[in-house]
């Protein structure tokens, strides 16, 4: 009987998640894919962004176009770097992490972008927004595998009154705050 209760607890204790088990280095490696993200966009290189990115990758752009595989990734970018996201700089402004396990994450993290055009060649307004990417280790080498870029629809945003939002957006006119 005491070994079945033992066991028991055993088991029950090993049911509990792991999210926290990550370690430092891994925290900090997910914390750094944001800034990885930034320092190869600000240098309009397709190329060494799509490093950080899985062979498998899912994103989706701001502009709700769904790229699938590391090479359409690396060619769409290095194609808008060259046109239209020519002089963009986007810029990190709030990190969350959230593990799943210890391999895998959830990033959410908010930005501001400034120098980009419209499709028409016209000067675009500083924007704001917020990426959720999905990020698994593999092979020791956190990698983004899936990602969705939104944009902020600036002013006010009556209908999260009364709610608590973990990270805001400078544009977003939230009643009370």
């Amino acid at each position: 009987m005491i070994r079945a209760a033992t066991a028991t607890i055993v088991l029950a204790l090993a049911a509990i998640p792991a999210a926290q088990a990550q370690t430092r280095a891994d925290e900090e490696a997910v914390r750094n894919l944001p800034q990885a993200f930034s320092a190869a966009f600000n240098k309009h290189d397709g190329h060494q962004l799509a490093q950080i990115m899985a062979d498998d990758i899912d994103f989706v752009t701001v502009g709700a176009m769904w790229l699938r595989g590391k090479p359409d990734f690396e060619k769409y970018h290095t194609r808008i770097f060259n046109a239209r996201f020519h002089g963009i700089k986007i810029e990190v402004l709030q990190i969350a992490v959230r593990f799943l396990r210890p391999d895998i994450a959830i990033v959410h993290w908010s930005w501001t972008i400034t120098g980009d055009k419209n499709a028409d060649g016209t000067a675009r307004n500083r924007r704001y927004g917020m990426m959720t990417m999905v990020a698994e280790k593999r092979s020791g080498t956190w990698l983004v595998v899936a990602s969705q870029n939104d944009n902020s629809v600036p002013g006010p945003a009556s209908d999260v009154e009364g709610i608590t939002l973990p990270m805001s957006i400078p544009d977003q006119l939230i009643p009370g705050k």
